[in-house]
């Protein structure tokens, strides 16, 4: 290709060699995360099944619309996903604030890394120690125990089917203190990272602690808070290891979730399509909500820039 500079042509070089480096990856990335997104979409409209496979267009989401387990799921995946973002996020800058603001730095070394030693125990082995110690239905339960001391009957937890809410709270408990993990380093990253003069200069103003927190801490670290959200809100909506685990999206469906609801429909019912209907309906929910916080955090960024 030739490109003119006032009288003189130049000819621009292409090196398409490093196209040959990123073909690998493109291919497997194309054949691993987009065929089978493209697949399911096409899936979405067939009844595809174990003996069955016919396009039946858009019957597939007008069945799922009209499914009150579906709604139901809705409604509990809003309230497992807004608990866990505050919690979450309300836990982890508490913590990376009392860790930043320790005077003993070998003090801090130590409980830095006593915190961050729960996260090389497996997910599950964590999950199962709720269910077979903490919120296990036996008396002996530790959950239990607590309760027969203030005199109380004992509850089923998870598997409670005389009190509505209760299989709910406890996945809402489940995790206590909520602290901890990635997001905790990731705070204290952003809280190291804040110029030593800013503080300074709000010490000889008068500002107290929870002044610095709340005008000088939160506003310089919230770049890793939208990250938390944006990646929040995804694995809330995908996510539900815990009713696998525990509850099977019961008792009476009161702990079941749109995802919980395609796998049953995958691979207990073997409803394939019907399956990828629900997770499009996820996809597309978790795409405009991504849209719609990355265009609140460039309007906020642009504000500050003005």
């Amino acid at each position: 290709m030739m490109k003119v500079y006032g009288k003189v042509k130049v000819k621009r070089k292409y090196y398409y060699r490093g196209f040959l480096w990123l073909a690998p990856a493109v291919l497997l990335l194309a054949l691993f995360c987009l065929y089978p997104s493209v697949y399911a979409m096409a899936l979405s409209f067939t009844n595809y099944g174990e003996r069955t496979f016919k396009i039946v267009f858009f019957e597939n989401l007008s069945e799922i619309f009209a499914a009150q387990i579906f709604w139901k799921g809705m409604l509990n995946i809003v309230i497992l996903t807004v608990w866990g973002l505050f919690v979450g996020i309300a836990g982890s800058v508490l913590l990376a604030e009392m860790f930043f603001r320790l005077k003993y730095e070998k003090l801090g070394n130590a409980l830095r890394f006593l915190y961050i030693l729960p996260t090389l125990v497996p997910g599950v082995v964590g999950m199962l120690i709720w269910q077979k110690i903490i919120f296990t239905p036996a008396e002996t339960g530790l959950a239990n125990a607590l309760l027969r001391l203030f005199g109380a009957e004992p509850l089923g937890w998870y598997y409670d089917e005389y009190h509505r809410f209760v299989p709910m709270l406890s996945l809402l408990l489940t995790g206590f203190p909520f602290v901890g993990g990635c997001n905790f380093l990731i705070y204290l990253a952003g809280l190291n990272n804040i110029a030593e003069g800013i503080s300074d200069a709000a010490k000889l103003d008068g500002v107290n602690t929870w002044q610095s927190v709340w005008y000088i801490d939160l506003p310089c670290m919230m770049g890793q808070v939208k990250y938390s959200v944006i990646t929040g809100i995804i694995s809330g909506i995908q996510g539900y290891g815990t009713q696998l685990l525990f509850t099977k999206g019961g008792p009476n469906y009161a702990t079941t979730v749109p995802g919980y609801y395609m796998y049953t429909h995958a691979f207990d019912l073997g409803q394939y399509g019907y399956a990828s209907a629900v997770g499009m309906i996820l996809f597309f929910i978790i795409l405009i909500l991504t849209v719609l916080n990355m265009k609140f955090i460039n309007r906020k960024d642009e504000e500050e820039v003005q």
